[in-house]
C-alpha cells in the first residue's frame, strides 16, 4: 500500500468522525425538545434496544464498555429528566431494568430518522455499486475494529 494512500485514508477518517460527531451534536443543539447530551442520546439508543422488557445495567455497560457505576450515574441522570426508568427484576430483585418513558421513546425515534436520512443523504446519487462497495468496506472496517476489540479486552484480562 502507498504511503499517500494511508495518509489520505487516515485523514479521511479522521475528518469522518470528527464531522459526524459535530453534525450530530448540531442537530441535537438545535433541537428545542430535548435536554440531552449525545452521550445520554447513544444511551437512549442502547436502552431502546428492548423496548418491552428493558435493559439490565450490566448489559449497558457492557455494550457501551463503560463501567456499571458510570452507567448507573448516567441512568440516574435519565431518570431525573423523565427519559427513563428504573425497575427491579421480578424474578430476581437484583436485578434493575432500565425503560424508557414517552419522552425517552421520542428522542430515540428522532435520532434514528436523523440517522436515516444522514445514511439516505450521503448515499443519494451513488450507483448500487457503489454502495455495495461502501457498505462491503464499512462491514470489513467494523469485522477488524471488534476483533481488535476484543484481542485488547483479552489482553485486560
Amino acid at each position: 500500500m502507498s504511503e499517500d494512500f494511508i495518509e489520505r485514508f487516515h485523514f479521511v477518517l479522521e475528518q469522518s468522525y470528527s464531522l459526524f460527531s459535530r453534525v450530530e451534536q448540531n442537530m441535537l443543539t438545535r433541537s428545542k425538545r430535548f435536554n440531552l447530551s449525545i452521550t445520554e442520546l447513544h444511551l437512549i439508543e442502547v436502552i431502546n434496544r428492548d423496548p418491552i422488557r428493558g435493559r439490565v445495567m450490566g448489559d449497558i455497560a457492557n455494550e457501551l464498555m463503560i463501567t456499571p457505576s458510570s452507567v448507573t450515574i448516567a441512568v440516574n441522570k435519565l431518570v431525573k429528566k423523565g427519559y427513563a426508568v428504573k425497575k427491579k427484576g421480578l424474578e430476581d430483585g437484583r436485578l434493575v431494568y432500565v425503560q424508557l418513558t414517552d419522552s425517552g421513546r421520542h428522542a430515540d425515534r428522532i435520532h434514528k430518522r436523523f440517522h436515516k436520512s444522514l445514511a439516505k443523504s450521503i448515499t443519494s446519487g451513488m450507483t448500487q455499486q457503489e454502495k455495495g462497495i461502501l457498505l462491503n468496506c464499512m462491514d470489513r472496517m467494523n469485522t477488524f475494529l471488534s476483533a481488535r476489540l476484543k484481542k485488547m479486552e483479552g489482553l485486560k484480562s
